[in-house]
C-alpha cells in the first residue's frame, strides 16, 4: 500500500512539472465587443487631450453617478487552475445591488453564486460555496447557478463594504502620474464620438511594494504565491469614454495583467488575466427576481 501511495504523489508531482513548464497554455481570451478599445493603430491622438486626465474626470463623475450599471466579466488563466466570473452590478439612488458567479478549476477553490443588496438602511445578503450548484459553459461563456437560496442579514462591516461595490474600480492606485509606466502613451483617441485611452501602470518591484502593494497582496493571494520572485509586466487600463450630457462617462474598460510567482506547492506559475467591464446609465432596475425571498 505505501508503495502505491508513492508512485501516485510521485505521478502528480510529475504532473505538477509538467504543467509548470506549460506556463500559461491557457490564456484568458476575453475581447471586447468594442474593436477600437485600446486599438490605437493609424489614428491620431486628440491635441491638447491627457489619457490621464479624462479618466479622473471620468472617475470623478463616477463617484456621484445615481443610477447606472456595471456588466463585468474576468477570466484568469495558469497552469494550474483557471478562474473566470460574471458580476453584475446596480447602483439606483442609493440602493446597491451585487450578483456574482464566480467558476474556478484546478487549484481555484473559490467557485461560489453571491449576492448583496442594500435598500438605503438595511443589508442582506446570500453567498453559496457549493461548487455542483455551478456551472459554466466556455464556449458560450454562460454561467448558470442552480439554487439562489436566500437572502439573510448582511453581518459584516457595512460601510466597508458599501465603498467596495460603489466606489472601487480598481486594486491598484491611479490617482496620481507618479504611478503611471514610462512607456505610457498618454493620448487620447476619438472615434465616431468615443473617447479611446490607456492608462499604463508602472508594476516595477519598487512601486507594487510601494504604493501597489494593495494590488501586490490581491494577486499573492489569488495565485496562493510567496511574495518573493514575483514578477508582473506593467498593467494596462484600456478605457472607452463618452461625453453624456457634458459630462465624461467611462463606457467600457479592460485591465490585463500577466504575472508570475512560486505557488505555495513549490512549483513556479504563469498567470494571465482580464477583466472587462461595460457601463449603462439612468436605467438601472432592481427587480424582484433579483431580490428572491425579499421582494
Amino acid at each position: 500500500m505505501k508503495k502505491i501511495i508513492c508512485l501516485t504523489v510521485a505521478v502528480l508531482l510529475l504532473a505538477c512539472i509538467a504543467l509548470s513548464a506549460i506556463a500559461c497554455d491557457n490564456t484568458t481570451d476575453l475581447k471586447s465587443k468594442d474593436k477600437n478599445l485600446g486599438n490605437y493603430e493609424g489614428k491620431k491622438a486628440v491635441e491638447g487631450m491627457s489619457a490621464f486626465d479624462i479618466v479622473m474626470e471620468a472617475y470623478s463623475n463616477f463617484l456621484k453617478e445615481p443610477n447606472y450599471t456595471r456588466d463585468e466579466y474576468f477570466s484568469f488563466a495558469s497552469s494550474v487552475a483557471t478562474r473566470d466570473t460574471h458580476l453584475t452590478r446596480k447602483i439606483v439612488d442609493g440602493k446597491v445591488y451585487n450578483q456574482e458567479v464566480i467558476y474556478g478549476t484546478g487549484f481555484d477553490k473559490g467557485t461560489c453564486a453571491k449576492r448583496f443588496y442594500y435598500d438605503g438602511a438595511t443589508a442582506n445578503y446570500f453567498h453559496n460555496s457549493k461548487k455542483s450548484n455551478v456551472s459554466y459553459d466556455k464556449e458560450n461563456g454562460e454561467f448558470s447557478v442552480k439554487n439562489w437560496g436566500e437572502f439573510i442579514p448582511f453581518d459584516g462591516d457595512l460601510q466597508k463594504e458599501l465603498d467596495e461595490l460603489r466606489y472601487k474600480i480598481t486594486t491598484y492606485d491611479i490617482y496620481d502620474r507618479s504611478i503611471l509606466s514610462p512607456t505610457h502613451d498618454d493620448g487620447v483617441y476619438l472615434t465616431d464620438g468615443v473617447y479611446y485611452c490607456t492608462i499604463k501602470i508602472d508594476c516595477s518591484d519598487e512601486k507594487m511594494k510601494g504604493v501597489q502593494r494593495a494590488a501586490l497582496d490581491e494577486f499573492l493571494d489569488l495565485l496562493s504565491a510567496k511574495e518573493e520572485g514575483f514578477e508582473i509586466d506593467d498593467t494596462t487600463l484600456d478605457f472607452a469614454i463618452q461625453n453624456i450630457d457634458g459630462k465624461y462617462k467611462f463606457i467600457i474598460w479592460r485591465r490585463h495583467e500577466k504575472y508570475s510567482g512560486k505557488h505555495s506547492t513549490g512549483i513556479r506559475v504563469s498567470c494571465e488575466q482580464t477583466c472587462i467591464s461595460y457601463y449603462t446609465y439612468g436605467d438601472a432596475v432592481i427587480t424582484s427576481d433579483d431580490l428572491l425571498n425579499l421582494a
